[in-house]
């Protein structure tokens, strides 16, 4: 099968991953990252789409999060003080082992997608 275009080709995409120490942690992980997600990041200039997912050993969560543009990202990142504060809050919850932060977050360029073709 060959690759087609992204729908969104050239979109930026951060991938930031913390490590828990099981399913409990894991949920609650993930409610503060909707809760930013669908809060206030939504607003931001460039922001397209966030997906959060849960490893399903129960010891990591990944958040991936769509941006127009590496500059509309960075932006973010710089300005944003809600999310240096739930970072900070997401890292005082009991059984958050490593992240979120800068260090696990890895920015990347959609370039291509294979599609099903239903």
């Amino acid at each position: 099968m060959m690759s087609r275009p992204a729908p969104d080709e050239g979109t930026f995409t951060a991938v930031i991953t913390t490590r828990v120490d099981g399913p409990s942690t894991q949920r609650a992980v993930a409610g503060l990252f909707l809760k930013g997600a669908e809060g206030w990041v939504r607003h931001r200039r460039g922001f397209l789409r966030a997906t959060v997912h849960l490893s399903t050993d129960g010891g990591q969560v990944v958040l991936v999060a769509d941006w127009r543009d590496e500059e509309c990202y960075r932006e973010f990142l710089a300005t944003d003080e809600d999310r240096a504060a739930l970072g900070r809050e997401m890292r005082s919850l009991p059984g958050v082992q490593a992240g979120p932060d800068l260090v696990a977050c890895h920015p990347y360029r959609t370039v291509a997608a294979a599609v099903s073709p239903s």
